[in-house]
């Protein structure tokens, strides 16, 4: 199993899709997602028959799940580990801020989409990735040496451009920068 750790906004869902063709694989995207928790011991007990998968992992995933040691035991199946990180964490934000206010996560569209600012609204997303970030920087630190290979570290940028989601929007007062430097919390 190829296990992608990343977060929101990331690139992750055509990282995955590509991974999955290249290999043969399925691709069992966010099979942990929060919102299918039922799920999760069924989607263990599939990956450990079925190795040829690729599952994208988010930390917020992780603590959602009602099953205790998720990580440990994807790692320990996992023959690949591949963290995704995104440089660019004033797009990532505003992009996560977007798909939150319209609720549409992959559809591209052409007419411009006007999105209004709400700071506060704002606020939790810049501290909803920042922590995200956080922790998966820690859980990669972690789990590290757990197998031989190691953990690769892949920016977004390192991805095929012509994948990237066509989503234009109008902001009504635009959402400033967040000045937080992701790329450091991965470079040892």
């Amino acid at each position: 199993m190829i296990l992608v750790l990343t977060t929101y906004r990331t690139g992750g869902t055509n990282l995955c899709k590509k991974l999955a063709e290249d290999n043969g694989f399925e691709n069992l995207d966010e099979c942990f997602h929060e919102s299918l928790v039922d799920n999760h011991k069924d989607a263990i007990r599939y990956i450990a028959r079925r190795p040829s998968t690729v599952v994208k992992l988010f930390p917020y995933h992780i603590s959602q799940s009602p099953i205790k040691g998720l990580l440990t035991q994807l790692v320990n199946l996992s023959t690949q580990i591949i963290v995704l990180v995104r440089k660019d964490f004033d797009q990532q934000c505003q992009s996560y801020y977007i798909c939150k206010q319209i609720n549409n996560w992959h559809d591209n569209f052409e007419q411009p989409v006007d999105i209004t600012l709400d700071k506060d609204k704002w606020q939790w997303c810049v501290n909803f990735l920042h922590k995200q970030y956080l922790d998966l920087s820690e859980l990669s630190q972690r789990h590290k040496t757990d197998r031989l290979f190691g953990i690769k570290l892949m920016f977004t940028h390192q991805l095929e451009k012509g994948q990237k989601y066509n989503r234009p929007v109008k902001w009504d007062k635009a959402p400033g920068f967040t000045n937080i430097d992701i790329e450091e919390l991965f470079l040892e």
